[in-house]
């Protein structure tokens, strides 16, 4: 599988930049539903389909769904089970003077999918983004560090903007009207011609079709049941599936003394990933903000520690890189820790799951229940916000087909 990759023009070292993902989403029936669709495959096909959809999660694929569903008036709520939309696509505005991702953070495919989420050509997406240079600098630590050209990588940075906010500024205000926040499920029951979802407080919610979008670290912990119970090949896909834990962490200095990229030996392993990169790259600021992306077993480390003994052992591993510069020149930080989000639970379906576990997870229960999300896709790619947002696109065009 050709997934996505960060490699070292010598070969001798790979780390792999995924973003720590997306989940839950936003309806509206009376937003833009008069919103012209972008030609086929972009748009899902004209359908006969009158039901009501009920959309588990306001994050990329929640609001994706919506989205589309408000485009076609189909009449549609979302149920969102924390106090506001965007699921592993946090950001944070105040901590400096561009959006840090402190979730998803990287374009890995072409401009042209943010024009395929919005899907109207009349729609001018005027989000910035910017490309990595060859000739950026990569550092590698083993003991003693080598600097060198980065060489070629595709990933794009979104500039003065994030994934977040461009979903808040071209899909949110489509559907916001009808998500409804601070709604955890508990249960899913698609054994009648009207399913239903029941929420911690015993509300119960009906529609025609209901789209799981929860990420797949919150079924493995059984936090929401199944009525019936999801058939067995799924149940032990779900059990076996590795969900990699997620740390970011940024941290401000008064110089810039690290590379664009900073790899070790173990920076993309079967275990995990980790890597420091220049988190202001191409922006326009004066703030010297150096990330940290941990997942897997190379997040432990940093979960494992709180507060001040997380700040001094992140400092203490680059002052051994950076011959004590980072802990003379730090003056703030900021940390995410995607495991310990109650509705979250870890990043994202591992990169090195293998090829048929999201396919399984995709597929539709009893034409009334439908799953998109991260984890959830019928490619051979997953893990990213343009695959939750295609997993969506999916969704709705298998709910449009089946009436």
């Amino acid at each position: 599988m050709n997934r996505r990759r960060f490699l070292k023009q010598t070969a001798s070292v790979a780390a792999l930049l995924s973003p720590l993902g997306l989940s839950t989403g936003c309806g509206s029936g009376g937003g833009s539903s008069s919103s012209s669709l972008v030609p086929a495959p972009n748009s899902p096909a004209p359908s006969g389909f009158s039901g009501e959809v009920l959309i588990l999660g306001a994050g990329a694929a929640g609001m994706s769904a919506g989205h589309l569903l408000a485009q076609q008036g189909v009449p549609f709520r979302i149920l969102e089970a924390t106090a506001q939309p965007g699921g592993r696509m946090r950001h944070n505005t105040t901590f400096t003077d561009f959006p840090v991702s402190l979730g998803a953070e990287w374009l890995h495919v072409s401009r042209s999918e943010l024009d395929r989420i919005v899907n109207d050509e009349s729609v001018n997406v005027d989000i910035e983004t910017r490309g990595y240079e060859t000739s950026d600098s990569y550092g590698f630590f083993d003991g003693d560090l080598s600097l060198e050209s980065l060489g070629s990588f595709g990933d794009l940075k979104f500039i003065a903007s994030s994934w977040m906010d461009f979903f808040e500024r071209f899909v949110l205000p489509n559907v916001s009207s009808q998500v409804t926040f601070n709604t955890p499920i508990t249960r899913i029951d698609y054994s009648g011609d009207r399913p239903f979802a029941e929420d911690a407080a015993g509300n119960r919610w009906e529609a025609d079709r209901i789209i799981v979008t929860v990420p797949l670290a919150v079924l493995q912990n059984g936090d929401v049941t199944f009525s019936p119970a999801l058939p067995a090949n799924r149940q032990s896909v779900i059990a076996d599936a590795l969900v990699w834990g997620g740390f970011k962490a940024f941290f401000e200095f008064s110089e810039a003394f690290y590379p664009t990229f900073l790899d070790f030996s173990d920076s993309d392993t079967n275990a995990g990933q980790r890597t420091y990169y220049d988190a202001g790259y191409g922006q326009s600021t004066n703030s010297n903000l150096l990330g940290l992306f941990a997942v897997g077993r190379q997040a432990e480390p940093y979960q494992a520690r709180t507060g001040d003994a997380q700040r001094d052992y992140i400092l203490a591993e680059l002052d051994e890189v950076f011959d004590g510069v980072p802990s003379a020149s730090y003056q703030r930080h900021l940390v995410q820790d995607w495991s310990a989000e109650p509705f979250a639970r870890g990043a994202y379906l591992a990169d090195v799951a293998g090829l048929s576990i999201s396919r399984e997870l995709a597929g539709s229960l009893n034409d009334r229940l439908y799953f998109a999300g991260e984890a959830y896709t019928q490619e051979n790619d997953w893990g990213s916000v343009h695959n939750a947002a295609r997993a969506a696109r999916d969704a709705v065009s298998e709910i449009l087909e089946s009436a």
